[in-house]
């Protein structure tokens, strides 16, 4: 899955200034170098353990694997602090010479075999996995309120002359949309976002799911990340159309069933 520029910035800052803020702690201010190096490594596998779980991991427990999803939690995060030591090692031959590797006292194995060393010293990476996995399923969660909030067709939530009125659940607040208002939908990512002539609202929702939805409503999809509201289009091209005040993108994809919509209007 591609991650947009703007969501990379953002994930890649929040790690660094994570970095920053865990050496100063631990350092009480005092060689802060010796515990910035450290913790390359250090936050480096926390971050590893976190996106390996929010990206794989995290389906296990939709799909009910919670044994599966156990065993390599386990195995992941005692791999992890096992190769820790070499790491940091790593880290400090590189900015501290004099220092070549981080051995625990009384272990001299490549691999720790006491439990309460184990225990201890993977507390930090089982407490990094277990936050992104909470983190995951309350987002899951939010995802799925939020999609509960739409009119469904099947349903009949739609009644006479509100047969064009949708509910959308903006953060905390819900508005009362009129699908005829709509120029058109933009996709980002989990999240969409809706266009009216005076206002855009930002919800959780796929894409995908509201392009059944809208078509009954005569909106059409042109790209990957747009619908357009037919009855908007003013201008038609090989490549993109024109509302009011947007031009939105035809997709490779998309182009003979936009060419195919608006030809048969003619």
């Amino acid at each position: 899955m591609q991650i947009p520029k703007s969501s990379f910035y953002s994930h890649l800052a929040f790690w660094l200034i994570y970095w920053f803020i865990q050496s100063l702690l631990f350092s009480g201010g005092r060689h802060l170098d010796f515990y910035l190096a450290k913790n390359v490594a250090i936050v480096s596998l926390h971050a590893l353990l976190v996106y390996a779980n929010l990206r794989e991991l995290t389906r296990l427990l939709l799909k009910g694997q919670y044994l599966i999803y156990t065993l390599i939690s386990i195995g992941l995060i005692y791999l992890t602090y096992s190769i820790s030591f070499e790491i940091i090692g790593l880290s400090f031959a590189i900015f501290f010479p004099g220092v070549t590797r981080m051995i625990v006292p009384g272990d001299t194995s490549w691999w720790p075999t006491d439990f309460w060393q184990i225990l201890s010293g993977s507390a930090p990476y089982s407490i990094a996995f277990l936050g992104s996995t909470i983190f995951s399923l309350l987002k899951l969660n939010s995802q799925s309120t939020a999609t509960d909030s739409l009119p469904d067709s099947n349903t009949g939530s739609y009644t006479s002359d509100e047969d064009y009125t949708l509910m959308l659940k903006e953060g905390k607040v819900i508005h009362r949309l009129d699908v005829r208002d709509i120029l058109y939908v933009q996709g980002m990512k989990e999240y969409v976002s809706w266009h009216t002539t005076d206002k855009k609202l930002v919800t959780l929702h796929s894409l995908a799911n509201l392009e059944t939805l809208l078509g009954e409503k005569g909106f059409l999809r042109t790209h990957k990340s747009f619908i357009v509201n037919t009855k908007c289009v003013e201008v038609i091209k090989y490549d993109s159309v024109e509302i009011p005040g947007k031009k939105i993108p035809i997709g490779r994809s998309y182009r003979t069933k936009v060419q195919d919509c608006f030809r048969s209007e003619i």
